[in-house]
């Protein structure tokens, strides 16, 4: 079974991804529709996406992978957004970097929650 939340972290401008369970890149796609409609309300700057409890899909998605590649560097944040990626898998990881850092985002790969949430704070 899998699953995902969206949600505002309290006292903040991050948003929140936390997927749980196989996560395919057309769930992936779904996300950034609901993530895009958040953003055109303007409360979030930076994004935490969560992959402690999710793995990868093992059926190959090439369209979709292109897709969602496309899409997430489509995404209008703010100039100066942070995206910090939580126990992602390394593939996508590099996918996510390659698709935002032109968009001038910065994007960082952290092991802790905390960490990841006080640098997207504005912390080192």
């Amino acid at each position: 079974m899998r699953s995902r939340t969206i949600k505002r972290i309290p006292d903040t401008d991050i948003a929140e991804i936390r997927y749980a369970g196989e996560v395919s890149y057309q769930y992936r796609i779904e996300t950034l529709d609901e993530l895009e409609a958040a953003l055109a309300r303007g409360r979030i700057r930076h994004l935490l996406v969560n992959y402690t409890s999710a793995w990868p899909s093992t059926q190959p998605e090439p369209a979709a992978s292109q897709e969602f590649g496309m899409r997430l560097g489509q995404l209008q944040f703010a100039a100066d957004a942070r995206i910090a990626l939580l126990n992602a898998p390394t593939d996508v990881a590099s996918k996510t970097v390659e698709v935002v850092t032109p968009g001038g985002q910065v994007i960082r790969q952290f092991g802790d929650r905390e960490l990841a949430i006080a640098w997207l704070s504005g912390g080192a």
